[in-house]
């Protein structure tokens, strides 16, 4: 290690233009790296739910142009109907649960929103989740200390809510840490009090809308409502405003929406209203996060070419180097170096180069991040985020350097030492 940087030293004119691409090849990567890494791992953190093997089912009422419609049913009936259709649904072979929800199932774009008051004056506002209480067993959302989706849905009735634990976050004004410490308290919900109170009843674990999304954005934290029979009707009115999703088992989910489609007009039509169509979740998630998809894609593509300019870039310095220097390695073979020998010398050089870059490169990249000059809407700007990236980074560039160093020099050690003896 003193030989090589005393040699570094000792030429440090021709290595000063090297050292100086290397601070700012290693500056520009470590930018895109930290991209990289922040949508990685916002994309795989997990979501708060699960909808594999789920299906939303969408209803309609008949119309006074069909046959079959009969102008006695009110709203009321019609909701009664498709409470009915969902019990049926219950009994279905294969079906393990059944929900009946308004604009909150998962990957939905809607943004319905709902409030309560905390010290008098604080409104704290969150997505709503409006739904009875199998909606929690149906897409499996746990509660903030690991309890299961039952403990979700025996928690919710007309007089209590659901709360996530980061639903006071956006409120500092607050001095809470989270909401756990809200649990089985009761919250206003209006201001001046009119006496409209719920009891918080559980802290369930934050969510997330969208693969691209965090549990800090909307639709991470919510309130949950239970939505019953007469909110269905008073509120909603008709039923193509509600959402009826269930979930079937994994030996039972082959071919299901064709089978369940045969059976619309025998079982899942009472009243006025039918079963109009049944979509997977997974087609459900493609939608809602095809602008998001096409715009990493777009931006994969860009950083993509960049690092293979700034690869073959590095490579192409090192080759060119390592190439230039075969006299001094068959030079340094006939003095009685091994090959192997030489060989390190050579790719821990490069590396150690790479290293002392690498110095005031990353105070660089450090102070470009304390600058928030990178994104900090997913992942906000931290030592251990600043580490990741420069670990990465570095393992990047030395894999180019490796490469630039290895072909070359391996060319060079099968020079015959008395040719370089002779030149010299």
């Amino acid at each position: 290690m003193k030989n090589l940087l005393t040699q570094i030293k000792n030429e440090w004119r021709s290595n000063l233009f090297l050292l100086v691409e290397l601070l700012l090849v290693f500056a520009v990567l470590w930018y895109i790296v930290d991209w990289v890494t922040v949508t990685a791992r916002v994309y795989h953190t997990p979501m708060g739910f699960d909808t594999e093997h789920c299906y939303n089912l969408s209803f309609n009422s008949l119309t006074p142009k069909s046959a079959l419609y009969n102008p006695a049913f009110t709203a009321e009936d019609d909701v009664d109907a498709l409470l009915e259709i969902a019990e049926r649904l219950r009994h279905r072979p294969g079906v393990e649960g059944v929900t009946v929800s308004q604009n909150c199932y998962p990957y939905n774009e809607g943004s319905s929103g709902a409030f309560f008051y905390l010290q008098d004056t604080i409104c704290v506002t969150a997505h709503q989740i409006w739904s009875d209480p199998d909606f929690y067993r149906v897409f499996r959302y746990h509660t903030v200390d690991g309890g299961g989706p039952d403990k979700l849905a025996a928690a919710i009735s007309d007089q209590t809510l659901v709360v996530t634990s980061n639903v006071t976050d956006r409120y500092p004004q607050l001095n809470m840490s989270d909401a756990r410490s809200l649990l089985n308290k009761e919250v206003s919900l209006t201001y001046p009090d009119r006496g409209y109170h719920r009891r918080i009843a559980a802290i369930a674990a934050p969510v997330r809308s969208s693969h691209f999304e965090t549990s800090n954005e909307w639709g991470g934290a919510f309130i949950g409502h239970n939505l019953n029979r007469d909110a269905l009707i008073n509120d909603l009115g008709n039923v193509r405003y509600a959402q009826v999703s269930l979930r079937v088992s994994p030996d039972a989910d082959h071919d299901f929406v064709d089978a369940l489609m045969e059976d619309v007009d025998r079982l899942y039509r009472v009243g006025n209203v039918y079963l109009l169509d049944a979509l997977p979740f997974s087609d459900i998630r493609y939608v809602r996060e095809l602008e998001d998809v096409n715009e990493v894609k777009t931006q994969l593509c860009i950083l993509f070419f960049l690092m293979l300019n700034i690869f073959l870039g590095v490579i192409g310095t090192f080759w060119f180097r390592t190439q230039h220097r075969c006299r001094e390695v068959a030079l340094r073979m006939a003095m009685g170096s091994s090959r192997r020998g030489v060989f390190l010398r050579l790719m821990g050089e490069g590396l150690l180069l790479l290293s002392v870059a690498a110095v005031p490169a990353l105070l660089i990249a450090f102070n470009v991040g304390i600058a928030e000059l990178v994104d900090i809407s997913k992942i906000q700007f931290t030592f251990e985020r600043f580490l990741i990236a420069a670990v990465f980074t570095w393992l990047l560039m030395a894999l180019m350097i490796v490469v630039g160093i290895w072909y070359p020099a391996y060319k060079a050690m099968r020079l015959q030492p008395a040719e370089a003896l002779h030149d010299e």
